[in-house]
Order: structure tokens, then sequence, then C-alpha cells
């Protein structure tokens, strides 16, 4: 009888420990949630792919031979110069409002959709788009990276 209340003791003491450490864990996976979601993060990346969307419609527009934002000779100047300008529309809107109200998932969706149609435009409309476009691709990730960490170290 003894060895049994010292088993039940035991087991009762190990399921006390289990869920405070359980505790302890979902705690912290909460809290790192609450800071990577941060709407600061996705705002700051929408300011990231504004700059870039910016530069490509300069040098569109510019009709710089140095620029590396050239458009292909089929491609229709106004239409690809209004596309950009929408997304940047869409990305302002995003930053101020859409930013703020929404989950990190439903906002990951809305900046992808707005990536996307980047790609693509970029793809078929510049010459070297391929290129271009991942180039691009590639400083957005190192930018998103970048405030990801930031926003992911809590401010004390």
């Amino acid at each position: 009888m003894e060895q049994l209340l010292l088993a039940v003791a035991i087991t009762i003491v190990v399921i006390i420990i289990m869920v405070k450490q359980l505790n302890n864990v979902t705690t912290k996976l909460d809290d790192e949630d609450e800071i990577i979601n941060d709407p600061r993060l996705y705002a700051n990346f929408a300011s990231a792919i504004q700059e870039k969307i910016r530069a490509i419609r300069l040098g569109i527009e510019t009709l710089d031979a140095k620029s590396q934002f050239k458009l292909l000779e089929n491609a229709n100047s106004a239409a690809t110069l209004e596309k950009l300008s929408d997304m940047i529309r869409k990305l302002v809107f995003f930053e101020t409002m859409m930013g703020k109200k929404n989950d990190s998932s439903s906002i990951e969706t809305e900046l992808f959709e707005i990536l996307n149609e980047l790609d693509l435009l970029i793809s078929t409309s510049l010459e070297n788009g391929e290129k271009i476009a991942d180039d691009i691709r590639e400083e957005l990730a190192s930018s998103y990276s970048q405030l990801k960490n930031r926003y992911s170290i809590r401010q004390l």
C-alpha cells in the first residue's frame, strides 16, 4: 500500500512538472508569434516593395539607356506603368489599413499576390525580365529576413 501511495505521489509530481513545462513552451511560442506578427514588419516590408516598384517605374519612364528597366519592344508602356501604379496604391492601402487589422496569414497572402503580380509583370514586360525578377526576388527576400529578425528581437 505504501508503494502504491509513493507511486501515485511521484506520478502527480511528474504530471505537475510536465504541465508547467508545457505552459512555459506554449507561452514562449505565443510571445514569438506576437512579435513576428507585429504590423510594423509587414508595413515596412510593403514599403520596401514600394521602393522597388518606384525604381522600376522611374527606369521605364525616364527611358534612360543605362537603366536596367527597359521595356520590351512589344510591351505597352502606358499599361505597364498603370499596373505598377496600381501595385503601389495597393501597397499604400495595405501599409496604412490592412497591416493593422488582419492576421499574419491573410497579410502574407495579400503580399504574396502583389509580389506574384510584380514578378509576372517584370518577366513578361522587361528586357532580361527573368534575371531582373530573380534579382528583385532575392533582394526582397533578404529585406524580409532582416525585418523579421529585427521584429523578432524583444524590445525591452
